[in-house]
């Protein structure tokens, strides 16, 4: 796939972000109080590895087939319930969420920026369905900062 500089440029910074996002999933996971918070932010650092893995495949000039929708074991895994950490756990779990949930707001607009931006219409689809899958993250942290009183 030929790509112009600036589809060159906004994989570049994709691939920075989802960088960033799987290291900072996978240390917040580390981090929590919360065990089932513990594993949904792990579930969630490995779908960002698999974005950073695709971004970079791209670069490398190799468009993977679109995928649309949320893998079957996102889809199928219920939001956590009520957060079992005390006090100060629930507090660094609720600064670790709203964090991450900052984060995905800012990621998924980059995504939106760049399905705009390309020309192949095969790439927009791969940048569409990760950005869905971006929201489905921001969905999962907005659920659980709802039934655990985090979010005002």
């Amino acid at each position: 796939m030929a790509m112009t500089k600036k589809e060159q440029s906004l994989l570049k910074d994709l691939q920075n972000e989802e960088k960033l996002c799987a290291e900072k999933y996978q240390k917040a996971a580390e981090a929590a109080c919360d065990p089932a918070l513990k594993t949904m932010l792990g579930q969630i650092a490995q779908a960002e590895q698999n974005h950073y893995d695709t971004v970079t495949q791209m670069l490398a000039g190799k468009v993977p087939e679109p995928q649309t929708t949320q893998p079957k074991a996102a889809k199928q895994q219920p939001a956590p319930g009520q957060s079992a950490a005390n006090r100060a756990g629930k507090k660094k779990d609720a600064y670790l969420v709203a964090d991450l949930l900052a984060t995905e707001k800012y990621v998924s607009a980059a995504y939106n920026t760049s399905v705009f931006e390309f020309c192949d219409e095969k790439s927009r689809q791969v940048l569409s369905g990760i950005q869905q899958q971006e929201q489905h993250h921001g969905k999962q942290l907005f659920d659980y900062m709802q039934v655990n009183g985090m979010y005002r």
